[in-house]
């Protein structure tokens, strides 16, 4: 155990020394990648997203099949870690709720990917508001959700390798993705989404919503299995399931940096405290790190 808690020390140590070089806009607050807790009790957790308005973290459940028992929730939890409610969220009977993943919020709306559309949920009181449906589509395996610099909500398909678009309610395919892309986010510096391979091309993208094209942003180094991405001052922060681990990707250039027990899935970034909540759906668990 102390061998391990050593060696990623010094990997991350080397890794804050290379872009210390590299980048010096990006100065971690510390090089530790510390546990900072351990939050149990969950069931089948695949994605985590920070409320920095109600400090609390959002958790989605896949509960069982992910496909169509209607068993998944949402967890409400504190920022240091106390499960306020378990099933915060629920599907209701016209609109159930089967395998949760990938979570956006949108003013007072919880955008939730799940196995045939995308649900929307209150944040703050946890009622159901809506569903968007994208049965029609016969989708392979909705998986994440942003925002675009459009005001319209995009969502990750990542065995049909396509991008769905949300405009007023209304679903369509806006892209063919050039892999199959799981997890996504949105540049803050330029309004791009920026997608992760699952599988296919190994390579970080970006797609330019207004010109709709796609542009590499650097290789990815993990091997594949990418899930959840965020960006942070410019890094690209992401959970790499192949080598379960966290990397970052500085200037196009992909570096593993913390060691993880377990196959990671969709993170969080709590933008108060500078940590990183990380789910692991087999080990029915969320860690809370140090993010940098």
């Amino acid at each position: 155990m102390l061998n391990g808690i050593v060696s990623a020390l010094l990997v991350m140590f080397m890794f804050v020394s290379a872009i210390a070089a590299a980048n010096e806009t990006w100065v971690p607050l510390d090089s530790t990648g510390t546990l900072i807790v351990a939050v149990e009790g969950f069931s089948g957790p695949e994605a985590v997203r920070y409320d920095p308005d109600q400090d609390v973290y959002f958790v989605s459940n896949f509960n069982g099949d992910v496909s169509g028992d209607a068993n998944a929730f949402v967890s409400k939890v504190s920022a240091d870690g106390e499960i306020i409610a378990l099933r915060f969220m629920t599907g209701t009977e016209d609109t159930p709720f089967h395998g949760g993943r990938g979570m956006y919020i949108v003013g007072d709306t919880l955008w939730v990917a799940d196995a045939d559309g995308v649900h929307q949920f209150n944040r703050i009181t946890g009622e159901h508001m809506g569903f968007v449906d994208l049965s029609m589509f016969e989708p392979g395996f909705p998986n994440d959700i942003t925002l675009g610099p459009d005001g319209n909500m995009y969502v990750t398909d990542s065995r049909k390798s396509v991008l769905y678009k949300i405009e007023n309610g209304v679903a369509t395919i806006a892209t063919a993705t050039p892999f199959a892309a799981n997890g996504i986010t949105t540049n803050p510096l330029d309004g791009r989404l920026i997608m992760v391979p699952w599988s296919g091309a190994l390579e970080f993208i970006e797609w330019d919503v207004d010109a709709q094209t796609f542009t590499t942003i650097g290789p990815a180094a993990g091997g594949g299995s990418y899930d959840g991405v965020e960006v942070v001052d410019g890094a690209i922060i992401t959970a790499c399931q192949a080598d379960t681990s966290l990397h970052v990707m500085i200037d196009g250039v992909d570096r593993r940096v913390v060691d993880l027990p377990g196959k990671p899935a969709d993170i969080a970034i709590d933008t108060k405290r500078m940590r990183v909540a990380v789910p692991y759906v087999s080990l029915n668990l969320v860690e809370i790190r140090t993010l940098q």
